[in-house]
């Protein structure tokens, strides 16, 4: 009892812990102030449940140690004390005041912040400033301290300042964070700044003034502008290209179409945007732009193909490049697809090769009985190709060291033929056998030299022809060949054929190099999935 009344009569702030039953017996008035807290709550507060007791709980002595409380540091000095029943300890409470040093040091650190900080008074006139501060008003911390934005900015500026910000940090007590743009006339610009501003208070809990940072993102705004004017005029570009423009991730999803694409589909971007192909165009379609979408992926090259469109009954051609795009680990992560519709082209050589068709059967019908003997010999009797030995007995001519411009060979192979002919019989594989002899005649020129050069096997010789047009004139053949027999032959439909494309000089200047590059690439072809064309290396 004495020993609680001598430290209630204290000034300065103490607590008293009985060691025995782990609990205060004295907070004298001095430590309620300080710690604003009456005795009755103290046991039931956190400070005493989060800070005293686990290190009453502890087996090591109770020494000195800091704690805080509503952002103020404290420290305690313990003093054990003894009576004839119990042991004590005094704990003497002071508040921890920063040095000069560390004032210094917290100065310091405001002015190198690479921001602006300051603080008003609730008549919006400066009582601090940093160092940025000082150099963007170009005057003193003494000569700014006292003035209001009015002041140091301009009147219209100083009024923005406080009706859109101050006035409701001061009135309302409560932060706010928002851009400001105002001109700054040591700058002779207008600039932004994101500020966040927050009230002070006084002792007696009322709103003092206010204190603000402020980071200029000018730079970063005009940035945002200018990559927003970019995208807007590469969007401007793409939308009147002429071309359908549009991009797929690595699951074959839509990222982007142009305003084209949108037109061709009959739906917005926003529609597009996240289908896949199948959910787009269906499964039988979907399926076959989904396979060179993924050998895209898979290879990482690009790929030119042609692809078909069916609307209703009719069918629409595209020819498309698909180019992979890289990410900043140089990964794959999306291509971009360029596609030309060439329909109007197709339509217009099936009307000159129709002609053509004509007038060769004209001319055929005139000469069929001088040149009948001729043609037992140098062609194919089931499908009225040229035969191997017409073609190794020109090769020699077309491939000589005299000819400067490109020769390009097709070697084409129906694929699972022994299968159809298992399947369908040898007399349902004649016939498509001299189907495809007929899709190739009428998609090749007149100069073109078609051979059947064994089996299911066939060779086409296209003088002046470098290796990418002898690419495209592949697909033509292989896509005709893939629609047109199922409508000829329903029961083989889902034939297909696959292709080896080489040339002369990319591959050799002889017969013998450019064939077996052809077969190296028609085995590539066959290797990844068949029915496609494959280039020579």
């Amino acid at each position: 009892m004495e020993l609680r009344q001598l430290f209630l009569q204290l000034n300065e702030a103490y607590i008293v812990i009985d060691f025995a039953t782990k609990e205060p017996v004295v907070l004298n008035s001095a430590a309620c102030s300080l710690l604003d807290i009456t005795e009755e709550d103290f046991t039931k507060s956190s400070l005493w449940k989060e800070v005293f007791t686990p290190k009453l709980n502890r087996k090591e002595p109770l020494n000195s140690f800091l704690f805080n409380v509503k952002d103020c540091i404290f420290q305690t000095q313990c003093s054990p004390l003894s009576d004839s029943d119990s042991t004590y300890a005094a704990l003497h409470i002071s508040h921890v005041l920063p040095t000069d040093q560390e004032i210094h040091n917290f100065y310091n650190l405001i002015d190198n912040l690479g921001a602006y900080v300051f603080c008003k008074d609730i008549n919006y006139r400066y009582t601090y400033a940093n160092r940025r501060v000082c150099e963007l008003f170009e005057q003193s911390l003494d000569d700014i301290l006292g003035k209001s934005d009015h002041e140091l900015f301009c009147e219209e500026t100083g009024e923005i300042l406080v009706e859109e910000s101050d006035r409701h940090v001061i009135e309302t007590g409560t932060p706010i964070e928002k851009e400001e743009h105002f001109f700054v006339p040591s700058l002779n610009e207008m600039r932004t700044y994101l500020a966040a501003k927050k009230p002070l208070f006084d002792d007696d809990g009322n709103v003092s003034g206010l204190c603000g940072i402020s980071t200029d993102i000018t730079n970063q705004k005009r940035t945002e502008q200018q990559l927003r004017d970019n995208e807007q005029t590469l969007n401007t570009i793409l939308d009147n290209v002429g071309a359908y423009i549009f991009i797929k991730d690595t699951d074959c999803r839509f990222r982007y179409i142009n305003k084209l694409t949108e037109q061709l589909f009959q739906k917005s971007s926003e529609e597009i945007v996240g289908m896949s192909n199948c959910e787009l165009l269906g499964p039988e379609q979907g399926e076959e732009f989904e396979r060179t979408d993924r050998e895209v992926f898979t290879s990482g090259q690009p790929l030119r193909c042609i692809e078909t469109f069916h609307v209703g009954d009719d069918t629409y051609y595209y020819w498309t490049v698909k180019i992979p795009m890289r990410n900043e680990s140089g990964d794959i992560d999306s291509y971009i697809g360029i596609s030309s519709d060439i329909t109007e082209q197709k339509r217009l050589e099936h009307e000159v090769r129709k002609s053509n068709k004509k007038l060769k059967k004209t001319i055929k019908e005139i000469n069929l009985l001088k040149d009948e003997l001729q043609l037992q010999a140098t062609h194919d009797a089931l499908t009225g190709l040229y035969n191997r030995r017409f073609l190794e007995e020109h090769t020699s001519m077309i491939f000589s060291d005299k000819q400067r411009t490109p020769t390009s060979l097709l070697m084409l192979d129906i694929d699972h033929f022994k299968t159809i002919n298992d399947r369908l019989g040898h007399q349902v594989g004649d016939e498509i056998l001299k189907h495809l002899a007929n899709v190739m005649s009428e998609e090749c020129r007149s100069t073109d030299l078609i051979c059947r050069y064994g089996g299911e096997e066939f060779l086409i010789l296209l003088p002046a022809t470098d290796i990418q047009t002898a690419y495209q004139k592949a697909e033509w053949i292989r896509k005709e060949y893939e629609i047109s027999v199922g409508a000829a032959f329903p029961e083989a439909k889902g034939s297909s054929v696959s292709i080896g494309v080489a040339a002369a000089p990319n591959q050799g200047t002889d017969f013998i190099s450019v064939y077996q590059a052809a077969d190296t690439a028609l085995y590539k072809a066959k290797s990844l999935g068949r029915n496609r064309s494959s280039l020579a290396k």
